[in-house]
């Protein structure tokens, strides 16, 4: 179950995800996004196609970690708990850096509605993709995709339109891992709404930011 909310955040009772999403309903989500200070590197994720959804989703490149807020969960219980089933890296409260919040409202299709109050955290790695492991992440992840920010900014600016990229790919059912380096992502992978929020764009300037303190 989760909390629903009116518009200004004001807590007005539960309801399933289902429910929640078919009626557009107002509720929490926790998203984070990984960075390696040393390589500069910011990481996505790709999943494979949901059950849950009820519209057909390209095959974008999207945060690292994201999911819903449950009903006995405070913000930071949701990101450690996401953080462990969707990569299988296990974290604590100090490793989630605050970075702001994104009002999500959009309707994917007529029954499936996204009205979301999502709360974006900065999570720091030491290792490089080539050497991670994800055998114990959920198996709806597909694939592990680190860029430079850098260059991921000059493409979601549009001064770019294809970067090159490293990814891990995951096998469905083992979750073995297999790395490839310098693939091309273009703009077409990138969900279309964030190219004009700005919030969007705070956040990974945000992580620039981080970057830079840390340098």
């Amino acid at each position: 179950m989760l909390k629903i909310y009116d518009k200004h955040m004001n807590n007005i009772g539960l309801r399933d995800k289902k429910t929640t999403h078919e009626q557009g309903l107002w509720h929490k989500v926790f998203g984070a996004i990984l960075y390696n200070n040393e390589n500069k590197c910011i990481y996505f994720q790709t999943i494979f196609a949901k059950t849950s959804y009820t519209f057909d989703r390209d095959d974008f490149i999207d945060f690292a970690v994201g999911g819903h807020v449950e009903e006995s969960e405070n913000i930071l219980a949701a990101g450690i708990r996401e953080t462990k089933e969707e990569l299988g890296i296990s974290i604590s409260e100090k490793d989630l850096n605050f970075i702001g919040i994104r009002i999500c409202n959009c309707n994917p299709s007529e029954t499936y509605k996204i009205r979301e109050f999502q709360h974006f955290y900065a999570i720091k790695i030491n290792t490089q993709l080539k050497d991670m492991d994800f055998s114990k992440s959920d198996n709806e992840v597909k694939s592990i995709i680190e860029v430079k920010l850098d260059d991921y900014l000059k493409l979601l600016s549009k001064e770019v339109f294809e970067i090159k990229a490293n990814e891990m790919l995951l096998d469905k059912n083992t979750r073995k891992g297999t790395y490839t380096e310098n693939i091309t992502i273009t703009d077409k992978r990138i969900v279309k709404d964030y190219f004009t929020d700005k919030s969007i764009l705070e956040k990974f300037l945000a992580i620039k930011m981080l970057m830079d303190t840390n340098s």
